[in-house]
């Protein structure tokens, strides 16, 4: 039995290599049990005996493989096929029109159109949702199939009563014209169509598009095959566009990629914080297990927001930062990194760090740093190195290498944090200068020092001389005596004083080294908190304004830093909410007001909680903290807690 599925196994990968040496196309990675049907159809369709039999009419007769390849592409496709999914289409249409820049072309993929009723389908919703008038440049809609019969086919746009039964009363008279026994789709729509032969796996994908249509495609292909594609996809997408597959084509990989917008339709919505060649690297349980959540759930909402949230805390981190599994390939590339290195992250991901020769980071200096850190000899090391940066001043780098661990505390890779570090070499290259002059100043007073007592023993030698000829002199000579030893103590204390300064110089430079990187750590903490941060002085002056304030309030750090609150034009803060806030601030009191409505800077309304709390040094009072809290959606997630839990008592 073995025996003969091996051998029938061969039979099938030597037509499948026939059809690729004759048509150029390539099935191997479709799925076996669509492809043995298909051969098995056109092995009785034939009369051949076998296999084997069916295998030599493939050489003998090109033909067949034309045949074979159009079996194996089955186009079952109506227009507006499954109209529950056009109903949802029409709102995702309307979003992206709305989105889209007025001179900006929307432009839409139907992959595997077959014989293009699909792509008509889809100009018709477009042109509708564009509004009155044909559709001219602002729309493009792009059908391809690996059929170039079908695309012919879909290039003449005729079709027959049975083919437009899926077509309503209203559409057919607007969008088609009688011409005999068919029905030919109206010249203004198939202006907007552009039919063409295109590979989804071989073949370079349509860019800068807004929505793609590719339903009961990926039901053929395996699981390596999907990810492959869905990947082109996501590249081929513009921000913010859409992806729609086919009812029964539920792909893991895909809600990895994309984020849902209506999972039961299939309907999903490009995600840039996902990177598509991490993702088919490393694939997570979840594509290695069919997703048996309700089609009208989303799966793990908690579990997705804190990996997204998670994804958003490293690219907004200052400072690059790489990641390395144990063999050295980079798995992880933040935007920092990217801007400073100029690499986007689909250039370096899944290569190895030390064949990216970074500048700054070359294998020279870091390979022994990272092999120590690597083989748990070191917890951490730091490698120094300098970035030169065309037409600029070089930037000196300092690199923290730490392993990457898993939940359980294995190693799992190497974690690469970068530093600016110039201005600190600056710092310390002044600091060097500084330390040499003082040198050379006490190099020359010792000098000095040795010189002052050499002229002392002359002295004291030609005193001794002259003793014993003007004795008068000798009380002279010893109150100079006296007065050199004076001299002599000075100098010790001018040293020692000298010794105590330099002492006093050097913590000074290192406190305010410390103070410096204290500041500028607070001031990041402060502009990421995700809620709204402003400090005001006593007389309500705004000093601090961060990133969340900008988003939340709708004025930027440059239009609020140094105003005064209570003269600014905020939509989110009632001129009442600012007179009872310049109250209690005038009054050094503490103030939380909770489900403030309030103006969100794009419209509509929100809820947020203000906190007001003084700011004071011992009897002074320095100003106050105003903290503006967004809370609608914990507000809208509460109300939703407490109508099920109503639901549930019912």
């Amino acid at each position: 039995m073995a025996t003969s599925r091996s051998s029938r196994d061969s039979e099938l990968e030597a037509i499948l290599e026939r059809v690729r040496h004759v048509r150029n196309f390539d099935f191997r990675n479709y799925k076996r049990a669509t492809l043995q049907r298909r051969v098995e159809r056109r092995v009785a369709a034939t009369g051949c005996r076998n296999r084997a039999a069916y295998l030599a009419l493939l050489e003998r007769d090109p033909n067949e493989v034309n045949t074979l390849v159009s079996s194996m592409l089955i186009k079952l496709t109506t227009f507006f096929r499954d109209k529950e999914v056009w109903v949802a289409l029409d709102k995702v249409l309307k979003e992206l029109i709305q989105r889209r820049r007025p001179d900006q072309e929307l432009r839409i993929w139907s992959a595997g159109c077959a014989t293009g009723e699909e792509a008509y389908s889809i100009a018709i919703l477009a042109a509708e949702a564009l509004g009155p008038g044909t559709p001219g440049a602002e729309l493009k809609v792009f059908g391809t199939d690996v059929d170039e019969a079908a695309i012919a086919y879909g290039r003449r746009g005729i079709y027959t009563p049975q083919q437009v039964e899926g077509v309503s009363k209203e559409r057919l008279a607007r969008w088609f014209v009688r011409t005999g026994e068919g029905f030919t789709v109206r010249k203004e729509i198939r202006r907007s169509v552009v039919f063409g032969v295109n590979n989804l796996v071989s073949d370079a994908p349509v860019s800068r598009i807004d929505l793609i249509l590719c339903r009961n495609v990926f039901i053929y292909l395996d699981a390596e095959l999907q990810k492959r594609v869905l990947s082109r996809f996501h590249f081929a997408l513009r921000q913010q566009g859409a992806l729609v597959l086919g009812r029964s084509e539920l792909i893991p990989f895909a809600a990895r990629l994309f984020e849902p917008i209506d999972l039961s339709r299939r309907i999903y919505r490009k995600d840039l914080r996902q990177d598509p060649p991490s993702l088919m690297r490393r694939p997570a349980p979840a594509d290695l297990a069919p997703e048996v959540s309700p089609p009208s759930e989303d799966p793990a909402p908690q579990d997705k927001d804190i990996q997204r949230h998670l994804r958003e805390v490293l690219n907004s981190q200052p400072c690059p930062l790489i990641v390395t599994d144990l063999e050295g390939t980079v798995i992880l590339w933040n935007h920092a990194a990217a801007r400073l290195w100029n690499r986007h992250d689909t250039e370096v991901l899944d290569r190895k760090l030390t064949a990216l020769s970074l500048p700054g980071l070359t294998q020279e200096v870091f390979a022994e740093p990272a092999a120590r850190v690597r083989s748990g000899r070191s917890e951490s090391e730091t490698v120094d190195g300098t970035l030169e940066l065309p037409g600029q001043e070089p930037v000196a780098l300092r690199t923290l290498v730490v392993p990457f661990r898993g939940a359980r505390g294995e190693a799992q890779g190497l974690v690469y944090t970068s530093h600016d570090v110039s201005s600190l070499r600056g710092l310390e290259e002044s600091l060097k200068h500084a330390n040499e002059d003082l040198n050379t100043v006490n190099q020359r007073l010792s000098t000095f020092n040795e010189e002052l007592r050499a002229s002392n023993e002359e002295l004291e030698t030609t005193n001794e001389e002259l003793q014993s000829a003007n004795e008068e002199l000798q009380t002279t000579n010893e109150e100079l005596q006296s007065t050199n030893e004076e001299l002599e103590t000075t100098n010790e204390e001018l040293q020692s004083a000298n010794a105590e300064m330099d002492a006093i110089n050097r913590e000074l430079a290192h406190r305010t080294e410390e103070l410096d990187a204290l500041g500028f750590c607070q001031r990041t903490i402060i502009r990421t908190l995700a809620v709204g941060v402003l400090v005001l002085d006593p007389h309500g002056k705004i000093t601090t304004w961060n990133l969340a304030a900008e988003r939340l309030l709708g004025l930027t750090e440059r239009e609020a830093v140094g105003q005064v609150l209570w003269t600014l034009h905020v939509p989110a803060l009632k001129r009442s909410l600012l007179q009872r806030i310049r109250r209690h601030v005038a009054e050094n009191r503490s103030l939380r007001l909770e489900d403030v409505i309030y103006q969100l800077p794009h419209g509509g309304r929100g809820a947020a909680t203000v906190i007001v709390t003084p700011l004071n040094n011992e009897s002074h009072a320095l100003g106050a903290v105003l903290l503006f809290e967004d809370t609608t959606r914990a507000a809208a997630l509460a109300q939703e807690n407490r109508e099920l839990k109503e639901r549930l008592r019912k």
